[in-house]
């Protein structure tokens, strides 16, 4: 692993838990105290200088993630970024290799591509629908078996065994309607699909739901992980079937790209890794002379654009994620985006992991990975107000101010006053009704009570005199 860049070393760094980080420093007989990303940088800037602690990091790296001694071999890239594979296809004359870019998938980067895309053109069409059908195999090389079979880890949020490096099957469209030309095609799988891989059905994503009784299944548009499905192996060949038809013949069915991929699987951490990099985070007076404007153009006879959300004198900030309503820990937004609100860029990058759709929590518009970036601005205003705070209230001036409970309107302000002094007022009045209504009652109460008090005893004697006296005789 000596061969990896700067940027591959940070990333490495990054993964690594506090403990080895201090080991690490403790092994370059530098201080080991500090915050998380003071280690981090002080690691950084060990490993640039000196071999040895970059041996020293592999090794805890390993260690770690359990890939012992072995070194990982980078794929060689070509100028169409593809291997020579080896191909069996079933059906040739439905086969075509198209020139084709698939969109990067945020979560997996692309290490090589293990089958190229090729059209799937419609088999057979007749009055009830168009289907399709095609065969393929692909053989897997001995660096690409060894390297994805040796990338196991279990996983405690599906638990199970998953691996880092994954074999991805991806389709997309070509011709027809599609806009991309080639060039960062997006996932978009067939109507009613079907993929077996070595007689194995594959798990496919859950399909949209819909109320059109008999309608075709569709899913969303995602890379489908074959890696358990597949023979690890250089010298056996994996067989990929897939069947898809459509039952709506009133467009013509568009044709369907098929290729497969090797990837490595990116976690959160790392993602969030490369959005933390100094160059990636957006300084604290840009964020201030965009809400300076917003104030500015909120006091104009024109106005302002109704995505912004704005006051007449002040700009209410929160400091709650609006998707996981909790305090955000790195907050940031997207470059597409015209407000200046937040979102925790963790939580985002996990619901996205989970069901990737994308969309900005706060104005609901398409926010996409390679279009966040990290706010300064709002990072230092969370670490100067207390946990109770939920808001700011940012002037015209540039002053600001911590908001705890949610601000009211004027209107609302006078009706709880209102409310409030009826309330005490009935209190009042009350209080005073009961303790005459009580005083009185207290007299009648004594009365009673003494009344009861003479004529307990009397009820006892007399029912002690109506119970027989038996006498025993000692005989």
């Amino acid at each position: 692993m000596n061969n990896l860049t700067d940027e591959q070393r940070y990333l490495q760094l990054q993964s690594l838990p506090i403990n080895d980080l201090q080991t690490l420093l403790t092994f370059a007989g530098q201080s080991r105290t500090g915050k998380r990303q003071e280690l981090v940088d002080r690691c950084h800037a060990l490993m640039k200088s000196s071999m040895v602690i970059r041996e020293k990091c592999d090794e805890l790296h390993n260690k770690r993630f359990g890939q012992g001694e072995k070194p990982t071999i980078p794929y060689p890239r070509d100028s169409t970024n593809t291997l020579r594979t080896t191909h069996h296809h079933l059906h040739s004359n439905q086969q075509q290799n198209v020139e084709i870019r698939f969109a990067p998938f945020t979560f997996n980067e692309d290490l090589c591509v293990i089958s190229p895309p090729h059209a799937i053109a419609p088999s057979k069409q007749s009055a009830n629908g168009t289907q399709s059908l095609a065969n393929f195999y692909f053989l897997l090389t001995a660096q690409q078996a060894s390297d994805v079979a040796t990338s196991t880890f279990y996983s405690t949020d599906q638990s199970k065994i998953e691996y880092r490096k994954q074999i991805l099957l991806r389709f997309t469209t070509i011709g027809g309607d599609s806009t991309h030309n080639g060039i960062n095609a997006p996932d978009k799988l067939p109507p009613n699909l079907h993929v077996i891989v070595n007689s194995r059905a594959v798990l496919l994503p859950q399909p949209k739901p819909t109320a059109k009784p008999n309608s075709d299944v569709i899913r969303p548009g995602r890379p489908i992980d074959i890696t358990e499905y597949c023979r690890l192996c250089p010298l056996i060949s994996n067989l990929i079937e897939i069947s898809w038809f459509t039952q709506d013949l009133s467009v013509p069915p568009p044709t369907y790209v098929a290729a497969v991929f090797l990837t490595e699987r990116k976690t959160v951490p790392q993602l969030l890794a490369r959005l933390s990099r100094p160059s990636a985070i957006r300084p604290s007076i840009e964020t201030q002379r965009t809400i300076t404007q917003i104030l500015s153009a909120s006091q104009t006879p024109q106005g302002i654009d109704n995505d912004l959300e704005v006051a007449s004198t002040s700009l209410r900030l929160p400091l709650d994620c609006p998707a996981m309503r909790i305090r955000m820990r790195l907050p940031g937004r997207a470059v597409t985006c015209k407000h200046v609100h937040c979102f925790d860029l963790e939580g985002y990058l996990r619901m996205n992991e989970k069901k990737p759709t994308w969309l900005c929590p706060v104005c609901n518009k398409q926010a996409l990975y390679t279009d966040l970036f990290v706010d300064q601005f709002f990072i230092d205003i969370i670490g100067k107000c207390s946990s109770d705070a939920k808001a700011i209230e940012y002037e015209t001036n540039g002053q600001w101010k911590a908001v705890g409970e949610e601000k009211l309107s004027r209107r609302a302000q006078r009706e709880r006053e209102a409310y409030k002094a009826a309330q005490a007022a009935k209190n009042t009045n009350g209080k005073s009704t009961a303790d005459i209504d009580h005083s009185g009652d207290d007299d009648s109460n004594d009365e009673r009570a003494l009344t009861k008090s003479t004529e307990r005893p009397t009820t006892t004697n007399n029912a002690q005199d109506d119970i027989p006296i038996i006498e025993l005789d000692d005989d």
